[in-house]
């Protein structure tokens, strides 16, 4: 998902290169005083404010302007169409935009069984401290700095909480429930399982692990870590981290080699989530 900026000034951090299909990633850095309108915004729009001082913001949205004080890790959301016009006053600022498509959106809440005809049965949101969206947002700014190194799996699960959570600050009940607790059944944890050591060496997707057990993408992330305690993601890490162990004790292959053969990016990589779960380098482990 590519946006055309409406920023004047160049993006300290971007997630173009990494082609991500329904979220984009903006981080801007020290931007000058500046107003812009905006032409029929068609995306959700996330913004995590990291300016140390605070900063004066207008946003004018259905048909009047909104005038506030924003501060260091406040967030706000503005839906789809929704945004005319801002202005940023006083002091340089610097802050991160996240774009959701609406697709992925509607998708989501198909898939947690709500009734959600369009965005215009959302709000716009702003002056908030979401620790949610702020965590994920770091996240998403980590992968960046990371290349991609984590893959498909690991940012469409992110894309996908980052959704469901738009829809439950938005939703009408307080008591409404968005999904149902539960989990998967031995025959569906199998199937995952097995679908993740045969492609150990590959960057899978959560839509491919989806179709597998027949289920949405948020359903199977909610009930894989009902059923593991751990996220798809974080399951297939780790099952390649035992992989090494394995690959690492025959001594047939130096540690850059068995990067290559488990698909991490390179030898650093493994190394980083290899000590990171074990405690230990590869090298360590070696001589255990």
């Amino acid at each position: 998902m590519t946006i055309r900026y409406m920023i004047d000034g160049k993006p300290a951090l971007n997630s173009n290169h990494l082609e991500w299909e329904h979220i984009q990633y903006i981080k801007w850095s020290k931007v000058a005083p500046q107003e812009s309108y905006v032409e029929s915004m068609p995306y959700y729009l996330i913004t995590v404010n990291s300016t140390p001082e605070p900063i004066k913001a207008v946003s004018r949205y259905e048909g009047r302007d909104n005038e506030r004080v924003a501060r260091v890790g406040e967030t706000a959301l503005f839906i789809p169409g929704n945004l005319e016009y801002f202005r940023l006053e006083e002091v340089e600022a610097s802050f991160s935009c996240i774009m959701l498509s609406p697709s992925l959106v509607h998708q989501v809440a198909t898939q947690a069984d709500l009734t959600f005809v369009g965005h215009g049965e959302l709000i716009n949101k702003i002056s908030l401290y979401d620790s949610k969206l702020f965590q994920l947002s770091l996240w998403l700014e980590d992968e960046i700095n990371n290349n991609g190194a984590r893959g498909k799996l690991y940012v469409e699960s992110l894309s996908n909480l980052m959704a469901l959570h738009l829809l439950e600050m938005n939703k009408t009940s307080p008591h409404k429930q968005l999904y149902v607790s539960r989990k998967l059944s031995e025959q569906q944890l199998a199937r995952a399982i097995e679908y993740m050591n045969v492609h150990f060496d590959q960057d899978i997707s959560l839509e491919e692990l989806a179709k597998m057990v027949n289920l949405s993408q948020t359903h199977l992330i909610r009930m894989f870590k009902q059923t593991t305690g751990l996220s798809p993601y974080q399951y297939f890490l780790h099952l390649r981290i035992d992989k090494a162990k394995t690959l690492i004790k025959s001594r047939e292959f130096t540690v850059g080699e068995i990067a290559v053969i488990l698909g991490f990016t390179d030898q650093s990589h493994l190394n980083r989530h290899f000590k990171r779960i074990t405690g230990l380098s590869p090298r360590e482990y070696m001589s255990t």
